[in-house]
């Protein structure tokens, strides 16, 4: 079974401002394959990429019983054992904790009532909040402030960590989405605004396919993290 996953990065300046979009189909992560640079632009895209069937594979276990060993004269020594090592385990992150979310509004709802705007003006249904895909998204906000990364993928497992989040936390979806960006400057009509002027991200505001939305936002004070989390 097929999936697809399409993000782009985009940095400019005065004030400095980073989108990055992402559509996941089905619950499988992909791997970035490509990079190339646009003139003015800093863009990474990854297109197209094929990932094994949906769910986890399991590995059969087979023991064979080692050979009869060889009788050995009495006075003969011991073969020498190679020892090894026990591996060394990298630390387990604590299991991520979903933030409280009581409804919308502030810069979250300022967001909101953008992308509807934006999917009314172009002949496309509402999308309705999401409580649950709205803690996805906080999560997400605050932890790439607090950890200093921007990026579709957790540094800790290399893996989409929205759709990591949408598993652990029993949300159910069939095709889900994501876009990131943070800025010196919170305007959420400026954000909203590069959103829209990306066609990823444009894509993931427009989808007719997607009934549902999340908004993450957090800042210190430096800059503001920005975060789309959307799914049918």
């Amino acid at each position: 079974m097929s999936r697809s996953v399409t993000r782009v990065v985009v940095i400019v300046a005065a004030p400095l401002l980073a989108v990055a979009t992402i559509t996941m189909l089905g619950s499988q992560p992909s791997r970035p394959v490509a990079s190339r640079p646009v003139a003015g632009t800093q863009v990474a895209s990854l297109r197209s990429l094929q990932a094994g069937a949906s769910g986890l594979g399991q590995l059969a276990a087979r023991v064979t019983p080692p050979p009869t060993a060889t009788p050995v004269a009495a006075s003969a020594a011991p073969a020498p054992v190679a020892v090894r090592p026990a591996p060394v385990r990298p630390p387990v992150r604590p299991r991520p904790t979903a933030p409280p979310v009581s409804g919308v509004g502030g810069a979250a709802g300022v967001e909101f009532s953008l992308v509807n705007q934006d999917r009314a003006a172009n002949g496309v249904a509402a999308v309705a909040y999401s409580a649950s895909l709205a803690r996805v998204a906080q999560y997400r906000a605050q932890d790439m402030l607090n950890r200093n990364y921007f990026s579709h993928y957790d540094p800790s497992t290399g893996q989409l960590a929205f759709v990591q989040l949408l598993g652990l936390w029993g949300i159910a979806y069939s095709t889900a989405g994501e876009n990131i960006a943070w800025s010196t400057n919170p305007s959420m009509a400026g954000i909203n605004t590069m959103f829209m002027n990306s066609p990823d991200h444009r894509a993931n505001i427009l989808k007719a396919a997607y009934h549902r939305v999340g908004i993450g936002v957090a800042s210190n004070g430096a800059k503001t993290m920005v975060v789309e989390v959307f799914s049918n």
